[in-house]
């Protein structure tokens, strides 16, 4: 009967603390909700949203074509310039085009551009391009 009451006091308590540690408060959106934290308009448009380390990511690209990181509390994480002619380290070529989307496969987030000749380029954060796939009429 004593090691039942212990297995039973010790399973509670096992629940308990699950329950007291896993536990994670929920933010319900509603239209008067007041913003937490802002992110600069200076970042252009949001061009895609990703699963990230410590959450959600979110990627940016403005007029000049430079691609922001930005964890979903704000926070800048990264920043890619684009190039012209002269290649930088951890650059992207604005002859890539527009950035359309990002993803994120195997751990590694993977960028997708496409041109003003419909020219789809799959791009890792190094700027080196892994497969180019060309639109036909």
């Amino acid at each position: 009967m004593q090691k039942r009451i212990l297995t039973i006091a010790a399973v509670a308590l096992l629940v308990i603390t699950a329950y007291v540690f896993g536990a994670r408060r929920t933010i319900h959106a509603s239209p008067g909700m007041e913003i937490q934290s802002a992110i600069p308009k200076s970042y252009g448009r949001l061009a895609s949203v990703i699963p990230d380390s410590i959450g959600t990511g979110l990627v940016f690209e403005d007029k000049e074509g430079t691609i922001r990181f930005v964890s979903v509390t704000g926070m800048k994480e990264g920043e890619l310039a684009r190039y012209d002619k002269t290649p930088i380290h951890g650059g992207i070529p604005r002859a890539y085009g527009r950035l359309v989307s990002a993803v994120v496969n195997h751990g590694t987030t993977g960028l997708v551009f496409e041109d003003k000749d419909g020219v789809i380029r799959f791009v890792t954060l190094t700027g080196e391009t892994e497969h180019e796939l060309t639109r036909s009429e």
